[in-house]
C-alpha cells in the first residue's frame, strides 16, 4: 500500500509541476504573439484540456500526500513541528494547498473575464498581466513544494 501511495504521488506530481511549467512558462507566453482571435481561441482550447489535468493532478498529489503524511506519523507520533522532516512536509503541504488555490482564482478570473467579453474575438484580454504573475506565483510555490519535500526526504 505504501508504494502505490507513492508512486500515485510522484506520478501525480510530476505531470502537476511539469504540466504547470510547460504551459506557465513555455506556453502562454507564446501565445502572445498569435493575432487575438487566434490567441483567445488557442487559449480557450487549451485550458479545456489543461485546466482538468492539473486540477485532478493537484487533487492526487495533494490527497496521497496526505496519506504518505499520516502514515510517516503513526511510524514517528508526536508533533510534526518538532523534527525537521515534519516541520518540512507541513510548509511543503501548504505550500502546494496555496499553489492549488492560486490556480483556482486565475482559472475563475479568466473564465469571468471570457465570458464578460463573450464573442467579441478582437479585444484584447485586460487581465492577461495579472493571470501570468497569479500563474507564476503559484509555479513558485510548487517549485518551493518540491524543495521542501527533498529536504523532509533527506533531512
Amino acid at each position: 500500500m505504501k508504494i502505490a501511495v507513492a508512486i500515485v504521488h510522484i506520478l501525480f506530481a510530476t505531470i502537476w509541476l511539469g504540466g504547470s511549467f510547460f504551459y506557465t512558462v513555455l506556453l502562454l507566453p507564446r501565445l502572445h504573439v498569435l493575432d487575438m482571435p487566434n490567441q483567445r481561441a488557442l487559449a480557450r482550447s487549451l485550458r479545456a484540456v489543461m485546466t482538468p489535468l492539473l486540477a485532478v493532478s493537484a487533487l492526487a498529489t495533494i490527497a496521497s500526500g496526505l496519506v504518505m503524511m499520516v502514515q510517516l506519523h503513526a511510524l514517528h507520533p508526536g508533533s510534526f513541528s518538532h523534527t525537521r522532516w515534519g516541520l518540512s512536509l507541513v510548509i511543503g503541504a501548504l505550500a502546494s494547498v496555496a499553489a492549488i488555490a492560486i490556480a483556482f482564482v486565475c482559472e475563475s478570473l479568466y473564465r469571468r473575464e471570457d465570458a464578460r467579453l463573450g464573442g467579441v474575438s478582437g479585444r484584447a484580454r485586460p487581465l492577461a498581466r495579472q493571470e501570468s504573475v497569479l500563474r507564476l506565483s503559484a509555479l513558485v510555490l510548487l517549485l518551493g513544494t518540491l524543495a521542501t519535500m527533498a529536504v523532509a526526504r533527506y533531512s
